[in-house]
Parts: structure tokens; sequence; C-alpha cells
């Protein structure tokens, strides 16, 4: 019944996706089409995905610490184990900018939407060219009032599991000079890599920012215990 159920929302979820993105397509191709548009049809998208979520593979989301949720521009660094964490986001922060791989661009439609919105890519193979792309292109979002999303680890951990930090989200936070809010989540025991789905309630934490300022060992330690702690705790009590 699981996997069955799991194979429902999975066709559910990207054929709505690919419906959505499709319905959408016409105005990817208008540049008179403003930025605020394509971001409200993310921000709508996201809040019907939750809703097949819930429908079919009754699983919902719990939202901790939104106290720490800022309103204005932030750097929130995230705990990543799940395609959850890629899209649930756009339904908690208003508008906020992600920081992704550049060949997710050449997903059809789904990259061209990444672009219209403003995320910011980062081709890891161009080493201090891409950094300082990134960091020019955060400055302009933050500057614009947006707050940047980033995955500290550069890719998916199982539950339980990491990937070393990355300086880059160092890099980042001395450049900005603004509060990093780490984010602590247990969606990899709810949407697995592989295997089947289950139903319940996802967490994602949101923990006390930390101050602009630190000096990288002090600031990189920080991060990763305050995130791993937090994350070990929410599989712990699941």
């Amino acid at each position: 019944m699981l996997r069955l159920r799991s194979s429902i929302f999975r066709a559910c979820f990207y054929g709505w996706t690919g419906l959505c993105c499709l319905l959408w397509s016409p105005l990817l191709y208008i540049p008179a089409v403003p930025r605020s548009w394509h971001a409200a049809f993310q921000t709508r998208w996201s809040h019907s995905v939750r809703f097949w979520l819930w429908l079919v593979q009754n699983l919902t989301m719990e939202v901790r610490g939104g106290e720490f949720i800022s309103k204005t521009p932030v750097i929130y660094a995230m705990k990543h184990q799940s395609m959850l964490d890629t899209f649930v986001m756009h339904s908690i922060i208003d508008d906020p900018s992600f920081i992704m791989k550049e060949e997710l661009l050449n997903v059809p439609l789904y990259g061209r939407v990444c672009r219209k919105v403003g995320n910011i890519t980062i081709d890891r193979d161009m080493g201090m060219k891409s950094m300082k792309k990134m960091l020019t292109l955060s400055r302009s979002e933050t500057d614009n009032g947006r707050s940047v999303i980033i995955f500290p680890e550069g890719s998916r951990a199982e539950p339980g599991a990491k990937h070393p930090y990355m300086a880059g989200i160092f890099g980042i936070y001395k450049y900005l000079k603004i509060p990093v809010v780490p984010i602590a989540v247990n969606t990899g025991v709810y949407w697995p890599r592989k295997g089947p789905m289950k139903s319940g309630r996802f967490v994602i934490e949101f923990l006390p920012p930390i101050e602009a300022g630190l000096q990288k060992k002090a600031f990189m330690d920080r991060l990763e215990n305050v995130i791993e702690t937090a994350s070990q705790k929410l599989l712990d009590t699941d």
C-alpha cells in the first residue's frame, strides 16, 4: 500500500508540475512579463504541491521556529535531505532566491522558471569566476529585499548523514555582512531519494540566527553544529 500510494503521488506530482509549467510557458517567453508574476506562479505551485502531498500521500508540514523567519534579507542555510527542500520554502518565505547548480537550468521549462524568478546559479567547474558571479548576484538580490537560500553541503545527504560543509557559505556570509539563519529538516525520512514515501508530518525548523562578523572557523563550526544537532534531534524524535 505504501509503494502504491507513493507511485500515485509521484505520478500526480510530475504530471501536475508538467501541466503547470506547460500552461505558464507562453509567459516565460514574453519579456514584458514582470518577475513578480513568475515568483507568484512558483509560490502558488508550491502550495498546490503541498495540497497533493496531503490529499494523496497524507503528508503535511510543520514549521518550527517561525519567529526566526526574517522580515529583512538574510541568508538561510538549509540542511538538504529531500526534493521537498527545493520547493516547500516558496510556501513559507516570501519570494526567496535559491542558490542552485547551473545545470538545473537545462531542465525544460523548470530551468526557465528558475531564470525568470531570479535564482542564483553556480558552476562548480568555473571556480572563483563562478563564485564572484554568485556573490554579485546575491548582493543584487538582497539589495532588492530578497533573502537567499543555500544548501551549505552542496548536495543531498541521507537522513543521519552529512557531507562536508562547503566554504562558499562563508564567502557569501562575509561578503553580504548579514545574518545567517540555519534550518534543520527531517524531510529525507518522508521523501527519500530512493524507495517509497511515508505519510506523517515532516518538519522545517528555523534556528536562531548567526550574527554577521564571525571569523571563518568560528562561523563554520557553529553553523555545522547547530544544523546537524537540530536535524539529528528531529530524526531521534520522529
